[in-house]
């Protein structure tokens, strides 16, 4: 048995046998003081007061005396996996360039798929392996890892068989989403509704005969792919037994949120710009609304109204929306503190959003998300008294010691 012994606070994010949390439920984040976690073959055991635990010389044992223990994050949307960076268009963006005039440019998405279409497979496991290490050492335990810069069927396979390959070397749990539309190739320029069957006659059935994703996504916006284009890859990928995830509604409100409850989408993510029937159709089908507070900070972009969201009884996760261009950051520490300051999230909630919630967002909430008993056993131990402390102290890294399914992952010497 492995004991997380005399913590100062346990926050288990009990969500009482619910796989989610979902509008003022945020709030409740279960928390006992002066606890011990009791972990045994990689499941969560027992979760008692320290003056309880009676500890035997077979026992393995870390002292958290003073330290927050916290379930492992759960970061329910990256584009990990690219090869080279964008730091020219973030000097364009300071001078006044818009996310458009970028990609105008030949920058943004296109930019990134040079970048992979010239990089070998083994090139892009080993970069994403060390941005994964990144990732663990913040306190992520489970990430969910987006194609999308092949825009190819040849070039997306390399990034999904780049992520199957980078599972087998990092402790932390992977779940692989196809997004080959995520904008349209040069050599598809001007002719978007054939890239759309190209996406649907020759990449997902490509995909799915190699079982490479769980998920489908689609960059549902303006200036991108229509509602109804959308619609019709998600209707194909079903057939393929990847289940939607959908950017949407971050550049313009198009109605992509209702899209995301029509089709039963897991999450529908960015939502800058939701209207308010696009919020209750999403709670009124279960879809987690999922909010990257780093990229509206990254891009100067005003943020999502995750007030309303919450007021009105949506489940809100969080996630980094990890990628090269937008959103360059993998600490699900800074996103906390950003939903506090910026979207106006209590301490609480935006927690909640980082652990239980990022799991709904991949359908595992009852698996991981919360220190339950039966749970599998990720948690994170802070080297700070008070779980607030966490979104108090933003832009480092507070992390102590991570256990992914029961094991020490990472511990700082």
């Amino acid at each position: 048995m492995l004991i997380l012994h005399n913590a100062s606070q346990i926050v288990t994010v009990d969500a009482h046998g619910e796989a989610h949390k979902a509008g003022r439920a945020m709030r409740e984040l279960g928390i006992r003081e002066h606890a011990s976690l009791l972990i045994e073959g990689g499941t969560i055991y027992a979760i008692l007061p320290s003056s309880d635990v009676r500890i035997t010389g077979s026992d393995n044992v870390l002292d958290c005396t003073g330290k927050v223990i916290l379930p492992g994050f759960v970061d329910s949307h990256t584009h990990a996996v690219f090869a080279g960076e964008r730091a020219d268009e973030f000097a364009m963006r300071i001078e006044g360039k818009t996310y458009q005039e970028i990609a105008a440019a030949g920058g943004g998405i296109v930019s990134s798929m040079r970048g992979v279409r010239e990089s070998t497979k083994e090139e892009l496991s080993q970069s994403l392996l060390k941005r994964l290490d990144a990732m663990l050492q913040c306190g992520t335990t489970t990430a969910e890892i987006k194609s999308g810069y092949g825009l190819d069927c040849e070039n997306d396979v390399k990034i999904l068989e780049a992520i199957k390959t980078a599972q087998h070397e990092s402790p932390l749990e992977l779940h692989a989403t196809f997004l080959g539309a995520h904008a349209v190739p040069p050599e598809f320029k001007g002719r978007q509704d054939d890239y759309v069957e190209y996406v649907i006659n020759e990449m997902l059935p490509e995909i799915g005969r190699r079982d490479l994703a769980e998920f489908c996504d689609v960059f549902c916006d303006e200036g991108y792919f229509t509602v109804e284009q959308s619609e019709r890859i998600f209707r194909a990928a079903l057939k393929f037994n990847m289940q939607p995830k959908v950017h949407v509604d971050e550049l313009a409100e198009t109605g992509g949120a209702a899209l995301a409850a029509r089709i039963g989408a897991l999450s529908a993510d960015h939502l800058l710009c939701v209207s308010d029937p696009g919020i209750e159709a999403m709670k009124s089908a279960g879809v987690v609304a999922t909010l990257l507070p780093g990229t509206a900070y990254f891009l100067g972009l005003k943020y999502a109204d995750a007030r309303k969201m919450i007021d009105a009884g949506l489940t809100v996760g969080l996630a980094t929306d990890f990628n090269p261009g937008t959103s360059p950051v993998w600490n699900m520490q800074m996103i906390i503190s950003l939903a506090c300051t910026q979207m106006k999230m209590t301490v609480e909630e935006a927690i909640a959003g980082s652990t239980i919630n990022g799991a709904a967002a991949l359908g595992k909430g009852n698996a991981i998300g919360s220190l339950e008993p039966g749970k599998q056993a990720d948690a994170v131990v802070f080297g700070v008294p008070n779980y607030r402390d966490i979104a108090y102290y933003f832009g480092g890294n507070l992390v102590s010691s991570v256990m992914k399914r029961g094991e020490i992952v990472y511990t700082v010497n």
